[in-house]
């Protein structure tokens, strides 16, 4: 199945975030926050580890033959759960 626009969406939103931010901020900004600010620094890692598990985890579950059909309902050969 490969991406489609919500996985393109994600990462697309991600870099150009990273982009103005490094931008803005300028060279080094994220060794600087990480040390200045832990706490911060690894909420924000935090969620951006939530925001990129859909990336992962529903190809993985595809390949495992897991249901799907909460994320891709719509899409042929989709395996719904067995009730």
């Amino acid at each position: 199945m490969g991406w489609d626009g919500h996985e393109l969406a994600i990462v697309g939103t991600a870099t150009g975030a990273y982009g103005v931010a490094n931008g803005a901020l300028g060279k080094g900004w994220v060794k600087s926050f990480i040390h200045r600010q832990p706490v911060a620094a690894f909420s924000v890692a935090l969620g951006c580890l939530g925001i990129l598990l859909p990336l992962t985890v529903i190809p993985l579950r595809r390949k495992l033959g897991l249901p799907t059909n909460q994320y891709d309902a719509h899409y042929p050969g989709t395996v719904f759960p067995k009730i």
